[in-house]
């Protein structure tokens, strides 16, 4: 699909804020104000960013306890050569406030900061960007990790912001009862992508209480997206080939039958898997070191292989 007029932001044309330049990752802040914290993100713009051409726009939300340099490290979003509608994507890691154990967390957990409003940060991220850089508005995505893909669960329940996200995709995701919103609530059928590990201690496959709070299952959180979406009950099954997951340790869950409108679910339960952003290579962070979680590899790398094809199939 080529941008429309219509869905080109209102920064198209202007030159790069002095700080800026392609390649590069570089802090945002939005001041404090109406009763909301200093916030901070990283954007990074890429290679072949150009002013006069609308770029896509994914967020990444770290987890409880982490940071944007670690969810740059760690989901790879800011790697040369992500394209999405054939340009380069302008890759956005924000950072959550200090919840009530003193570690940063997003809103809908039950240690995330009380008062702060995540959800007003978003927004907030979203209109100085679209102001800041040539952005096409019909292609905003999130993903996440851990409570930062609860959070993304989150705004994909939030109709209001849910609105201006094309499609979301959570990972090793913490998804509290909290997370969804009441019964969570949508106004449209929404793509959603999930990975998620069958040996995950720190958010279980199969949920369970964690903080003094209810963690939903994964299958769960599929089929109730895939209900929402209209689509059929039972999944079909896949896996990737047998040269890449010898054992076939991947499996594909993908409701896109009967769906309304745009709607889809595709899950991918990963045997062995444990609490990490699926990769072929270690994050900076592990310096070399296999141990757990983070520092573990599979078969495949999340970001590149899929999520990023993801994204580009869907647009507002």
């Amino acid at each position: 699909m080529i941008s429309s007029e219509s869905t080109l932001s209102s920064g198209c044309g202007k030159s790069l804020p002095i700080g800026f330049s392609s390649d590069q990752t570089t802090v945002m802040e939005i001041p404090a104000t109406n009763g909301q914290p200093v916030r901070h993100y990283k954007v990074h713009l890429s290679a072949n960013y150009q002013n006069n051409l609308g770029h896509a726009i994914v967020f990444s939300f770290h987890g409880h306890k982490g940071n944007m340099e670690g969810q740059e490290d760690l989901s790879e979003l800011s790697r040369k050569g992500l394209l999405i509608n054939g340009k380069g994507i302008i890759a956005v890691y924000p950072m959550g406030k200090e919840g009530t154990d003193g570690k940063t967390a997003w809103q809908g957990a039950p240690y995330s900061a009380p008062g702060v409003d995540d959800i007003v940060f978003v927004n907030t991220m979203i209109s100085t960007l679209q102001s800041t850089f040539c952005v096409d508005s019909s292609r905003i995505y999130a993903t996440g990790k851990s409570n930062g893909g609860g959070f993304v669960n989150l705004l994909a329940c939030t109709p209001s912001i849910a609105a201006k996200f094309a499609a979301f995709a959570t990972v090793s995701a913490a998804l509290y009862t909290g997370t969804f919103n009441g019964n969570c609530q949508t106004q449209r059928s929404i793509p959603i992508l999930d990975f998620h590990g069958t040996a995950d201690t720190i958010a279980p496959y199969n949920g369970g209480e964690s903080h003094d709070a209810t963690q939903v299952s994964i299958d769960n959180f599929r089929k109730g997206w895939a209900s929402r979406n209209g689509c059929q009950s039972k999944s079909t099954i896949s896996h990737l080939s047998k040269q890449t997951d010898p054992q076939q340790l991947i499996e594909i869950q993908t409701w896109n039958m009967n769906c309304k409108t745009g709607g889809i679910v595709i899950g991918y339960k990963i045997t062995t898997g444990q609490h990490s952003w699926p990769r072929t290579t270690l994050p900076t962070k592990c310096k070399g070191n296999v141990k757990t979680n983070d520092c573990t590899t599979t078969v495949f790398d999340a970001t590149s292989d899929v999520i990023i094809p993801f994204f580009n199939t869907y647009t507002l």
